[in-house]
């Protein structure tokens, strides 16, 4: 029995949709698709959502799970050379923070703070 109090008899191909024990709805293969977004597993982007994602990541970078975790590698990555420098997204919005509090962008403060490395390693006489 739906929600609605119809009752239904299902086909053997027919799909039915539940919630924990309660049935949702009964239907064929091509109503399925026309009423429900299939999720196999873990997280699915509304293309609206994607269309916003990709105005920070580029064009295509959400057709893909690996497409996107790329494009979020790229953004959250910041090196030295070879060298990757593991930033926290919390550390990287305190420097974000740090540098608007200055009256800075966030790549002046980096290279502030590449500054002071430099300065801490070779020492000026």
């Amino acid at each position: 029995m739906l929600p609605s109090g119809q009752v239904t008899f299902p086909a053997l191909t027919d799909y039915i949709i539940s919630r924990g024990d309660q049935i949702v709805d009964v239907c064929d293969t091509s109503t399925l698709t026309e009423r429900y977004q299939i999720v196999t597993n873990g997280l699915t982007i509304p293309r609206e959502s994607c269309v916003l994602v990709e105005e920070i990541t580029g064009v295509g970078t959400t057709r893909s799970p690996e497409e996107l975790l790329k494009a979020v590698r790229r953004l959250a990555t910041i090196a030295i050379g070879d060298v990757h420098i593991p930033f926290t997204p919390g550390q990287l919005e305190e420097i974000k923070h740090r540098a608007g509090k200055r009256g800075f962008s966030v790549a002046q403060e980096l290279q502030r703070i590449v500054d002071r490395i430099k300065d801490e390693i070779f020492y000026k006489s």
